[in-house]
């Protein structure tokens, strides 16, 4: 719901931060807390004034948090408010949007009341046995630096991810990244200590939500190279995405895969850690140099040492 005063008397449960990705203010943070509408556009009628945008109207959007959720809205600007590519009237936010006004795109960030909080989607309860293995496996053994989540998986991914603060960028680019956010792949940097990887072990395990990868490289050099798998060729079909994030797909794609091929997949990274069929342990693959290497870590039983797993090395 909208209201035409600037300021209401709510609690600040909600807080909305705008962050310019782009235009003659890249860089710029808007924070908009519960019960305020911001007004955005090119002259001083506006709240917040980007005067150097050629293509923003006066007032061109408005965004507003209240108690339990954010909106924008389009002012009836020139060129239209555009969400995630598409022109909108006026919109819910979730966090993990685009909003797009003249030359200037704002990322969506959304923050509860409590910044370290980390939003746990419903149904997540607390760890059972295996997930308490599994977790001590990750965060003592393997140490995961990052995870591949898929938003297209489960719409909770996006709003989990925003709302623990790690650094996280979509593998997709430009336009594309910007209509496909609730549906693209995420890369995520992980900290052996991060709660989300706990809300990651608890609710998204079993599930198909994504892999975990080990490796040491930057954030934006680890993103480079696995962009370069989202798509491949296919005969009679020209060019498809290839979900090889999906812990299915992964599983039946490395036995097939010659040696020259997993060596170009892994490049950099070390090993991915992925769910079996059921869940019900943890397998971790490897560049054996003969082809893909797997390991298996049963999550059933309480293992004094990782070594304990199941070594099936390599598969050709």
């Amino acid at each position: 719901m909208w209201y035409d005063t600037a300021t209401l008397s709510s609690p600040a449960a909600v807080k909305l931060i705008l962050e310019v990705r782009s235009g003659p203010e890249t860089g710029k943070k808007i924070e908009v807390t519960a019960g305020h509408l911001v007004r955005i556009g090119r002259t001083p009628r506006s709240d917040i004034v980007f005067r150097n945008d050629a293509h923003m109207s006066g007032v061109h959007f408005a965004v507003q948090s209240d108690e339990h959720s954010c909106w924008v809205r389009d002012y009836k600007s020139t060129n239209g408010t555009l969400l995630n590519g598409h022109k909108i009237v006026e919109a819910a936010l979730s966090g993990g949007e685009m909003i797009t006004a003249g030359t200037t795109d704002f990322f969506v960030r959304v923050e509860t009341a409590s910044p370290e909080a980390v939003v746990v989607p419903a149904g997540a309860s607390s760890l059972t046995r295996p997930q308490t293995r599994l977790l001590a496996l990750l965060r003592s053994e393997f140490h995961p630096e990052f995870a591949i989540l898929d938003a297209a998986r489960e719409p909770s991914v996006l709003k989990v991810l925003v709302e623990s603060r790690e650094e996280c960028q979509s593998l997709f680019e430009g336009t594309q990244g910007y209509q496909l956010a609730h549906f693209a792949p995420y890369l995520v940097k992980l900290t052996p200590d991060s709660p989300v990887l706990e809300t990651l072990v608890s609710v998204g395990w079993g599930k198909s939500w994504g892999v975990y990868l080990v490796c040491d490289r930057p954030l934006a050099e680890v993103r480079k190279h696995l962009q370069a798998f989202l798509r491949v060729t296919i005969e009679g079909q020209g060019q498809v995405y290839f979900r090889f994030y999906d812990p299915r797909v992964l599983r039946k794609f490395l036995p097939t895969c010659l040696p020259e091929q997993v060596a170009q997949f892994f490049g950099p990274i070390r090993y991915f850690l992925a769910e079996d069929e059921k869940g019900g342990a943890l397998l971790r693959f490897s560049n054996a140099g003969r082809g893909a290497g797997l390991k298996t870590f049963p999550l059933s039983s309480v293992l004094p040492e990782a070594e304990h797993g199941t070594m099936t090395e390599p598969f050709n």
